[in-house]
């Protein structure tokens, strides 16, 4: 009797065990799937324009995403993390970077930097890539060009500031280029130039053009041992003059005395006056020398003495 009941014993409830067993495993993969995304989707690709932003110091894995979401929408990406902004930029064929001084965002002074940044950066970006890929395809492996810039104030008296950059350019060649530029402005964002501040007659200043080429010849002396450009005796004035204050980048310096510019800053690049192998120049004029080359309104900012460069 017990054998015969066995023997017709119905198979369903095995059946409903099974059935719900692949319903909960099912269930379970759905659930721990991400949802909005599309599984079979090919991942993102990353272009030859996209920026990467690397941190100065260890980020989190949300701070790492913040940046390269940044990065991918803008190339030229902006931080103010730690110390100075910044603006930057790498990929394949460019390394770009750009420290600005600390300062509020609608500073003119620092959004006329922001924008010479990025006219500089869309420039070199062309370039570079165009050489990466010129490059490339005649076989050669091709470096990344390398672009470091630094701007900093170097004073600031009755609502007029005054900035200078240096910038580090390679571009594949035997050594980096270094360049200057400078930046004088009010604090309503109106650019000035030297030449605004001295009076008409005597813009540019024959004292101060004088006093930046008497400067360049102490400092040849001390770094050559000669006073000369290319081999030539440097000469100040007239026709032959070889030592022009236009192929130098000139800004104000500070003074000793509280919210006073103490004279001017001049700069002049490597090969600007002289053999690659000697380097930049960077000379002093103190503000005593050209004081009544100034307009009235200026001459008053104008008292004590700089620093020495």
């Amino acid at each position: 009797m017990a054998e015969g009941e066995k023997k017709k014993r119905s198979p369903i409830p095995i059946i409903v065990a099974v059935v719900a067993l692949l319903i909960a495993a099912a269930a379970a993969i759905w659930l721990t799937r991400p949802q909005g995304v599309d599984a079979d989707a090919p991942p993102p690709e990353m272009g030859p324009d996209t920026g990467s932003l690397t941190p100065a110091s260890p980020a989190t894995a949300s701070q790492l995403a913040t940046a390269t979401a940044a990065a991918t929408a803008d190339p030229l990406v902006s931080t103010a993390s730690a110390g100075p902004p910044t603006v930057a930029f790498e990929d394949e064929s460019l390394s770009f970077s750009v420290s600005l001084p600390a300062g509020p965002a609608n500073d003119p002074a620092l959004v006329y930097l922001r924008e010479d940044s990025e006219n500089y950066f869309a420039k070199v970006k062309a370039n570079a890539r165009a050489d990466f890929d010129r490059l490339k395809k005649s076989g050669v492996k091709p470096e990344p060009w390398e672009v470091r810039v630094k701007w900093n104030y170097t004073a600031k008296a009755g609502g007029i500031v005054s900035l200078a950059g240096e910038a580090s350019e390679y571009n594949g060649g035997a050594h980096p280029m270094l360049m200057f530029d400078t930046y004088i402005g009010r604090n309503t964002g109106e650019k000035l130039e030297i030449d605004d501040m001295l009076i008409l007659k005597r813009s540019p200043s024959p004292a101060m053009t004088i006093a930046i080429c008497e400067a360049l010849k102490v400092a040849k002396t001390a770094k050559i041992k000669s006073p000369t450009i290319f081999d030539e005796p440097i000469v100040c004035v007239g026709p032959d003059a070889n030592a022009k204050t236009d192929v130098a980048e000139i800004t104000l310096a500070p003074s000793n005395q509280p919210d006073r510019f103490g004279g001017v800053y001049a700069y002049y690049e490597p090969y600007a006056v002289g053999a690659y192998s000697e380097g930049p120049y960077r000379l002093t004029v103190q503000q005593e020398i050209f004081a009544e080359d100034l307009k009235p309104e200026f001459k008053k900012l104008f008292a004590g003495e700089a620093p020495v460069l």
